[in-house]
């Protein structure tokens, strides 16, 4: 009863009798030539929560997409010469390829040391200073962007540019209640992406913020304004802790391949010791 009952919604969704036939008579979805897709083909798409129209035309794209593949499987077969037929060699070569990695990186796995202190972090940003020139700007600050209809946007602008903490505190209540978004970006953010947010772009930006350290833009719909509290210029070094995630991904890499040429020396020469590794 499971099976018809699943059966059957499969069918609803094709509407085509030929295919309702098929299915129904012997679990027989598509052929071509001596290929045949099943039912079981079909059910193993898992589509579920579409519509009936968007379920029926993911499984005709399907059924296209696989004839497609057997039309061209067949003319490859018809037309290739023996020689560009044999692969034999070409899969073993993956197999094999793709063996190793699976040990290695299983390897890996079961030895890396994911530590990274922030000591090695900055003695490696102290060595390779030199890597960590920005070729953009990196700011923090904080981020407006409010109605350019609204009343309260001549106040915001003028909040936005005091320090004072009640003016900073008043900031907020304004544009909790008037801004669309009001973000504190405690994080470096390159300028291209915060000038992408503004709707404006970079060489804007920064020349804004040669003349201080505030950007203004507007267009028809919305007031961008975003103060800057900190910003490390394009050309200088990254700060540390912008590039600090980066560096524990590099030293990480470095102890995955320094753990890999381990274990490739150590088998070469278990291989050596023990003669099981000839050489004439």
């Amino acid at each position: 009863m499971k099976r018809v009952a699943v059966i059957l919604s499969i069918l609803s969704l094709l509407s085509s009798c030929r295919l309702y036939d098929k299915i129904f008579k012997g679990d027989v979805v598509a052929r071509i030539g001596s290929h045949t897709l099943y039912y079981d083909d079909i059910r193993a798409l898992h589509i579920q929560g579409f519509s009936p129209q968007d379920s029926t035309r993911l499984v005709h794209q399907y059924i296209y997409s696989w004839a497609t593949n057997k039309l061209l499987l067949d003319m490859a077969d018809k037309q290739l010469a023996k020689h560009d037929k044999d692969v034999e060699e070409q899969l073993e070569d993956y197999r094999q390829q793709l063996l190793i990695f699976r040990y290695e990186k299983q390897y890996v796995e079961q030895r890396l040391d994911t530590l990274v202190t922030e000591s090695q972090i900055s003695d490696y940003y102290d060595s390779h200073i030199e890597s960590y020139r920005t070729n953009v700007s990196l700011v923090k600050g904080t981020f407006i962007k409010i109605s350019s209809a609204s009343p309260n946007i001549s106040l915001v602008k003028t909040l936005y540019k005091s320090n004072t903490p009640e003016k900073q505190e008043q900031l907020a209540q304004v544009c909790y209640s008037s801004a669309e978004v009001f973000s504190i970006y405690d994080n470096w953010t390159p300028l291209d992406q915060l000038a992408q947010k503004m709707g404006s772009d970079v060489s804007y930006c920064e020349s804004a913020l040669s003349r201080g350290n505030y950007i203004e833009h507007s267009d028809i719909s919305y007031t961008y304004l975003f103060k800057v509290s900190d910003m490390a210029k394009k050309g200088t070094f990254a700060p540390l802790d912008y590039s600090a995630d980066l560096i524990r991904d590099v030293i990480l890499n470095k102890r995955k391949q320094e753990l890999i040429k381990s274990l490739e020396r150590n088998l070469l020469e278990d291989a050596v010791s023990t003669n099981r590794l000839i050489i004439y």
